[in-house]
């Protein structure tokens, strides 16, 4: 798989953005101007993080954590190669989200935290909310997006998932029925999910893209620079300490 590659997934709401952010493809990244948009702000580099993007760390497990999702996607490519697609298909994006709206984005995390504990308790009311109401989805990977599809593949029928983050929303999610396909990515989900947005989903990816043509990347480990894409690099103006 070529993190610059078609989309693997569309997108069918608000849920659904993980598919859509599968495929950032840097636009223009012949074209663009070598000097960032805005000045790189100074980075918080903690033990064991090997890339920073505007200020915020990036740690080998989180990246791992993904491209093992992806590796049953497409099990033939290289650690490398996985690291590369978890990095431009969804840790980048992500994280260029993050620094949009931390306000909107601090309550929209509250909201779903508290949402989770009460379904956990059982205290939510089972008519009508003010807030947030359940969605039921059903699909496959190239339905639900990836982050929907990698938390239903590992969760327990009935339970409320952790609070998941896509790029620009928060989600909790339970798996209603599976039915298991001849390849992972064909397994079939019914899911209800509550969305959290904090960003408006209607823009949302192009707010995003323009983001990350003004982000910053640095590179703390230079055995990662290879697990940038060469676009990306140029893209995000990657510089080393």
């Amino acid at each position: 798989m070529n993190p610059s590659s078609p989309p693997l997934a569309r997108a069918e709401g608000p849920a659904a953005w993980a598919g859509v952010l599968l495929a950032f493809v840097p636009p223009g990244a012949c074209s663009k101007p070598l000097s960032p948009a805005h000045p790189d702000p100074s980075p918080n580099r903690p033990p064991g993080s090997v890339l920073v993007l505007n200020g915020t760390p990036i740690h080998p497990e989180e990246v791992d954590e993904v491209g093992d999702a992806y590796a049953f996607l497409e099990p033939q490519d290289t650690p490398l190669q996985l690291r590369r697609i978890a990095l431009s298909r969804s840790v980048f994006p992500r994280i260029a989200a993050q620094g949009l709206e931390p306000a909107r984005r601090t309550e929209a995390e509250k909201l779903a935290r508290s949402y989770r504990s009460a379904l956990e308790a059982g205290n939510l009311p089972a008519g009508p909310l003010a807030g947030p109401m359940e969605i039921e989805r059903k699909g496959r990977f190239l339905d639900l997006g990836f982050e929907m599809w990698r938390t239903a593949l590992q969760a327990e029928p009935g339970k409320w998932s952790q609070v998941l983050e896509t790029p620009g929303s928060f989600h909790i999610l339970r798996v209603k029925s599976r039915e298991e396909g001849s390849l992972p990515s064909l397994t079939w989900f019914t899911i209800g999910v509550f969305d959290f947005p904090y960003l408006d989903p209607e823009t949302a990816r192009a707010t995003i893209e323009a983001a990350l043509d003004r982000s910053r990347l640095t590179i703390l480990d230079e055995s990662w620079r290879d697990a940038v894409p060469a676009a990306w690099r140029y893209r995000l103006h990657a510089e080393s300490p």
